[in-house]
């Protein structure tokens, strides 16, 4: 141990005495302002998640709420269309009485189409069926549609356009197109089209107003969505009145509302296609706006092959699978990572057409206020820390200046006594021998004599453990010898009848199942003869081997005489012992001995009941091994 003086242990002394609980007092409460500084923080932070989030839950769920009740309007539409449509062709009236004019005009590729509809609707005739002087009479009485055409779409910003398509590819169409027969060509055969086939009779046998998928519209409106209500004439369906309205527009509502905490939009489908996206998320969900693209002759092409209506999905792969999940599950609110960053994204679905209103939001720019307050807070606190440390530097000067001067004071007369005692002891002539105190020549007398006494006690001690001990590895050993076959270091038959009988007295008494399986090398014999006894030594010893290595460390292996072998089982059933005895003669059957020589072995396998002794259990078994042997060896047999 090193010794110090008293003076500096007075001086280390005092000043832990004074600073230590002064530096323990001042770093809690430093460390609780820091503490109650990020409690504040986490507080504000999740009232401002928690604001945020039901405040962007609002708005989605009014943006769906308004693009469901404009989708429900353009269904009232459609039907109207359908409702006045139907009227039309019930009191069509016969050929002689629709004078038809000169508007009407044959192109070049052989359709019907109006040259100049001025503010009329674009018309089109298809030659798919044929066109004759009553295509002419056809065309001019289905002049009656435009003004309900354009009333409707006139009336309602959000439709791009109305039309009525007839089975026989008879289109008029309201804005007005120029050169509808460039567009759709002479042969164009309207009942392959989504917005006319989905509202025929074997897709929309309850006749009521049905909607298309969003897809590219050909004639240049970009995205859009068509709603569609069959017309008859009695039975026959005679066409489809459509309303196509332009997601664009819709989109409107979604994407250009200003969301607080700078939080963008997205409207996908049901199928999780985006119809429309905030440009300032287009880089982080990795997506390219669709814009320009031209659709020449896409009327032309069968609805099987139209890939081109095909939406832009997201190009991540995380990304899509986290939207879909979002979708599919109906979620409302989830977080999304993105390069290193967690967004709040919270959807709202339109029933109508069951598409979603998302908005996102990085959650950083709902924490910065309270980030913000907690920098300028923790700043306040390494101001106060700064001011603290100068406060310590200037009180340990003083201290310490005060502990010398109080270590002066108690060290001089000690450091004095400590100086008369050396030079007693440095005194020549003073050579004291005894004490001249009994109690403590006394004392020095018995510790002598204690510790004489301790020696030898110990001695005898270690003497004695040591002669115990190798009493108790001596005695272990030769009981070792005793319960253990010399052959294959198993328990010998002596050791396995006393653990028969435990097990046994244990299964009686707790209840459980306990099996044994009876094993015999077959033709053990022959081994002998052939090869020699050393060699059937090796035999048994590399079955025993693989009896050992093959059954639960619960399980006792053991030679039961010459060329058998007892298992026994606790814990498992007759059947469970079957098994596994028919493993283990798998597997010795599968092992080539040294020399090449093949074995099998035959197995007979019993389970203890009530009232069994170790004879009658193992006299069972025994017989399932003699039924083993009687049916050709290499078997296993349950005692029945």
């Amino acid at each position: 141990m090193t010794s110090t003086s008293l003076n500096k242990l007075i001086q280390r002394s005092y000043l832990r005495s004074v600073l230590v609980p002064l530096l323990i007092v001042e770093s809690a409460l430093v460390g609780m302002y820091f503490t109650v500084v990020f409690l504040i923080t986490d507080q504000q932070m999740a009232l401002a998640l928690k604001q945020a989030t039901e405040n962007l839950k609002t708005i989605t769920q009014q943006q769906a709420k308004q693009l469901d009740l404009n989708i429900q309007e353009v269904s009232r539409n459609a039907s109207q269309l359908q409702q006045q449509f139907n009227y039309l062709f019930q009191t069509r009236p016969h050929a002689n009485e629709v004078d038809v004019d000169e508007g009407y005009r044959f192109h070049d590729n052989g359709a019907l189409y109006r040259p100049q509809p001025t503010n009329g609707s674009a018309f089109y005739y298809s030659t798919l069926h044929g066109l004759d002087q009553q295509s002419l009479i056809r065309a001019k009485w289905s002049e009656q549609m435009e003004p309900l055409l354009k009333g409707i779409t006139d009336t309602n910003p959000i439709i791009a356009q109305s039309y009525f398509n007839s089975w026989d590819s008879m289109v008029r169409l309201y804005p007005p197109v120029d050169n509808l027969p460039e567009l759709f060509g002479a042969v164009m055969d309207i009942r392959q089209q989504p917005f006319y086939y989905l509202a025929d009779a074997q897709h929309n046998p309850q006749r009521t107003s049905v909607w298309t998928q969003a897809y590219f519209d050909p004639l240049g409106m970009g995205w859009i969505i068509t709603a569609m209500a069959p017309v008859y004439s009695a039975q026959r369906l005679e066409g489809v009145a459509g309303i196509d309205v332009s997601i664009a527009e819709l989109a409107v509502q979604v994407i250009e509302s200003e969301l607080p905490w700078q939080a963008s939009s997205l409207l996908l489908d049901k199928q999780g296609n985006i119809l429309a996206i905030d440009p300032d998320i287009n880089a982080t969900l990795g997506v390219e706006v669709v814009a320009g693209q031209e659709f020449a002759g896409l009327m032309q092409k069968s609805v099987e092959r139209k890939s081109e209506f095909d939406l832009l999905s997201f190009r991540s792969d995380p990304i899509k699978q986290f939207f879909s999940g979002f979708l599919s599950q109906n979620q409302t609110l989830q977080a999304l990572d993105i390069d290193n960053k967690r967004y709040l994204v919270l959807g709202a679905s339109v029933p109508s057409t069951q598409w979603h209103v998302i908005a996102m939001v990085d959650e950083s720019n709902l924490y910065s206020e309270a980030l913000t307050t907690e920098a300028k807070t923790i700043r306040i606190g390494f101001l106060a820390i700064g001011a603290l440390a100068l406060f310590y530097m200037l009180f340990i000067y003083f201290a310490k200046r005060r502990s010398r001067t109080l270590s002066k004071k108690i060290a001089e007369p000690i450091q004095a006594l400590s100086r008369l005692t050396s030079d007693i002891e440095a005194n020549n002539e003073f050579q004291p021998v005894a004490t001249g105190i009994n109690e403590l020549d006394q004392l020095q007398e018995n510790f002598k004599v204690m510790t004489t006494q301790l020696n030898e006690r110990q001695q005898h001690l270690l003497e004695s453990k040591l002669e115990g001990r190798v009493q108790q590895e001596r005695a272990n050993l030769m009981k070792q010898l005793s319960e253990t076959d010399s052959l294959t270091s198993l328990s010998n038959r002596r050791k396995l009848d006393d653990i028969l009988a435990s097990e046994i007295g244990r299964a009686s008494r707790y209840d459980t199942p306990l099996s044994i399986i009876l094993a015999d090398i077959d033709h053990f014999k022959r081994v002998n003869d052939k090869h020699g006894h050393l060699k059937g030594d090796e035999v048994i010893s590399r079955v025993a081997q693989l009896l050992k290595h093959h059954t639960r460390e619960t399980d006792t292996v053991g030679r039961w005489g010459g060329e058998e072998f007892l298992l026994i089982c606790p814990g498992i059933e007759q059947q469970s012992a079957t098994e596994l005895a028919e493993k283990i003669r798998e597997m010795i059957a599968a092992e080539k001995q040294n020399g090449d020589i093949a074995v099998t072995a035959s197995f007979g396998v019993s389970q203890y009941r009530q009232q069994d002794t170790v004879d009658s259990l193992v006299s069972r078994a025994d017989k399932a091994l003699y039924n083993s042997k009687q049916s050709g060896r290499n078997q296993v047999s349950a005692a029945q």
